[in-house]
């Protein structure tokens, strides 16, 4: 399961951000959150909130807030997807700044930009001028800063292109919906709904429920109803909500007789059931450019209720709904408005219709399974979800360790691609071990057992599954060590980098120590011929990175190769047995033009730490030491062969001697052997006596 977040200061609290959060699950990944609580702290913002010096105060709040998600980040390495919702301009930028390079893929779903919002629909700046020139650039470098930004209408789109300068190729349109936690779609209980409140001659109830703002024309709403109020009697609104304009509303209505009630807030939690007693909902009607670019969440919240609507017709709205099937849609003015209600009020049967058709927008269009399959291709990007998987084979190289291949393939059943096909290659066991294994994958596991009658190494035996694999019809395949464990999500992230970067060289995971979630072992190796004596804990690469990224080699306990790769470099150079093979291959690689990369979406849990400098057994020692020779000979040219063996003779006398002070005298015995048998030229499988049991 990829772990992906919700990164910034956002309204946690805000409906849309709740709707990417749920889109998030919907979809399969582990949701994380790196959010510092910023914009949730006023509810109410007026004109005054927006104006330069408290702009400047925000400003500073926020760069304070930055400092801490920016230590979250760093700290726990980030995540392979992010997404910035509502709100959260200024942290697209921060989130770009922390990662310029191979860092995550950006989402950014700003519901709405600065532009429309401070200039067209609230007129706080004046078009043209200096402020709103600049809330346009920074809504333009907040989108060009992100890797896909997502609006909710076609209207908006057009808006974003046009107005603000985002290129079009970087939108995608993904209409909102509704936050299915709190607004369940309802089926309205014809016995206790509007019709029979109408036979029971009680007054029908009229509920506006939002802010005060221009975009859902208040002013309209209040002259609408006041006409209401002249012609009958047998209405009542209920207006939920604040803002700077309700004291006017309120004023505007007091005096006219009409029966009205004014409500501060409802609780989130109790709105869907506080929407459900209504008999008509109101839309909006405002005549700015953002009214007729946008579908606002009360829309749909109304809508999953199953009470009928009436907004204006606008563009966006017939994105989703359609007149006199599931919506009521009227001109923007008080007669007009007022004129639906009526129409509406005196039919109940359209009333209910209209419920029941809203109900069903939702039902069939915004449910979990909806949600997840418009929001897919968004955070996986270019429609891949779509694509076909190639087929893949796993292969998991045994040796005397049952236990631990049984518990690598129980992690590769939880995988989110099914394989193709996985291999268990026993390379040469004991009797005893190749019966624990037998036993354990009998009946549990769909691998394929395939036995060598002897050890090969580690060349040779992921040689012999590449020929098996590839001979099958695999098109890609994993190289596993027995002492790995996969990660759910960890095979497909592996799929989509080899997809994305088909001039690649092998892909490695990020390797985790140990046990998945702890710190990380690897996250790519360098491999320099010339300085490959050098430990490897020292030049490997550290900075974590969250998108697939080049590097110059990879660690062997998990490999993953395509079909194309392997016809043009072949396998494992069998000469090495074991150790330094992997490293060769990354050489030979890169000099076809074939960078090896790292996945960091990918992870891989690996219980195997052996170096020069700690924890060698005899076999090991001597391997190591003479296929690191070895490689020089094979790789490297004469002058850099002599920049490379003063290094070479330092670091093999560095660790004898470590090796000595601890007592472990067979291990330098044998790491001498393997350098005198470097020298000879000798390579192939090490001498017999050198394996110690249970290796």
């Amino acid at each position: 399961m990829m772990r992906v977040c919700l990164f910034g200061t956002y309204n946690r609290s805000h409906s849309a951000n709740r709707i990417y959060a749920n889109a998030l699950r919907a979809s399969g990944y582990d949701l994380v959150e790196y959010h510092h609580p910023l914009w949730e702290r006023t509810r109410d913002k007026d004109r005054s909130y927006f104006r330069p010096f408290s702009l400047l105060v925000l400003a500073l709040r926020w760069a304070g807030a930055s400092l801490s998600l920016a230590w979250s980040w760093v700290r726990s390495g980030g995540a392979p997807l992010a997404l910035v919702g509502f709100n959260g301009q200024l942290d697209v930028l921060l989130l770009r700044a922390l990662s310029p390079k191979h860092g995550p893929r950006i989402v950014y779903a700003p519901l709405v930009s600065l532009t429309e919002t401070l200039i067209e629909d609230r007129n706080v700046y004046r078009r043209g001028s200096l402020a709103a020139r600049l809330l346009t650039g920074l809504d333009r470098w907040c989108c060009r800063a992100a890797d896909v930004v997502v609006v909710d209408t076609e209207a908006h789109r057009r808006y974003f292109v046009e107005s603000v300068g985002v290129p079009d190729e970087k939108i995608e349109v993904v209409h909102l919906g509704v936050d299915s936690t709190a607004f369940p779609v309802t089926e309205r209980d014809s016995e206790k709904g509007p019709v029979a409140r109408r036979a029971r001659a009680q007054k029908l109830e009229v509920l506006y429920f939002g802010q005060y703002l221009p975009l859902h024309g208040v002013g309209v709403i209040a002259a609408g109803a006041a006409e209401l109020g002249r012609r009958r009697r047998d209405l009542r609104f209920v207006f939920v909500g604040t803002g700077e304009h309700r004291e006017h509303v309120e004023k505007s209505l007091r005096g006219t007789g009409l029966d009205v009630e004014f409500v501060d807030w409802v609780a989130y939690e109790d709105l869907h059931a506080r929407i459900s007693r209504a008999d008509i909902v109101l839309g909006v009607f405002g005549a700015s450019i953002k009214a007729r670019i946008v579908i606002p969440n009360k829309v749909y919240e109304a809508a999953s209720a199953g009470v009928p609507i009436v907004t204006a017709d606008y563009p966006a709205v017939r994105e989703i709904f359609e007149h006199g099937r599931n919506i009521y849609l009227c001109s923007p003015d008080a007669d007009g408005l007022a004129d639906a209600i009526e129409t509406l009020a005196d039919d109940p049967g359209l009333r209910a219709c209209l419920g029941q058709g809203a109900a069903r927008v939702i039902e069939e269009r915004f449910n979990d399974e909806a949600l997840a399959r418009s929001w897919r291709g968004v955070f996986r990007g270019g429609g891949e979800p779509d694509s076909p998987t190639p087929r893949v084979g796993v292969s998991v190289l045994n040796y005397n360790d049952a236990a631990a291949t049984l518990g690598c393939l129980d992690s590769l059943s939880h995988c989110d691609i099914e394989p193709f096909q996985v291999l268990v290659v026993d390379n040469g066991s004991s009797a005893e071990q190749l019966s624990l294994l037998e036993e354990g994958m009998a009946g549990r596991y769909d691998a394929t057992l395939l036995r060598l009658p002897e050890n090969l190494g580690y060349a040779g035996g992921n040689n012999r599954a590449l020929e098996e694999l590839f001979g099958a019809g695999a098109e890609q395949v994993l190289l596993l060590n027995d002492d790995t464990v996969v990660t759910p999500g960890a095979l497909r992230a592996l799929v989509d980098c080899a997809r994305r970067n088909p001039a690649a060289g092998p892909v490695g995971p990020r390797i985790s120590r140990d046990w998945p979630g702890s710190r990380s072992a690897s996250v790519g190796e360098r491999c320099w011929a010339p300085a490959a004596w050098m430990p490897r804990s020292l030049i490997r690469y550290r900075r974590p990175r969250q998108s697939p990224y080049p590097v110059s080699g990879i660690s062997g306990c998990a490999v993953f190769l395509t079909r194309e790769l392997y016809e043009q470099l072949g396998g494992f150079e069998e000469s090495y047995f074991a150790y330094y093979e992997e490293v060769d291959l990354c050489l030979r690689a890169a000099r076809a033009g074939h960078r090896p990369m790292v996945a960091p979406a990918a992870e891989v849990a690996h219980q195997g730490h052996r170096g020069f400098a700690y924890g060698m057994s005899t076999v090991s020692a001597y391997l190591k030491a003479r296929n690191l020779w070895r490689l020089a000979r094979l790789r490297l040219a004469a002058p850099w062969f002599l920049l490379f063996a003063p290094g070479y003779f330092l670091m093999t006398l560095a660790s004898a001697a470590g090796y000595l002070l601890r007592g472990q005298s067979r291990v330098v015995g044998a790491m001498a052997g393997g350098v005198v048998a470097g020298l000879r030229g000798e390579h192939g499988r090490p001498p017999a006596q050198l394996f110690e049991p249970g290796l």
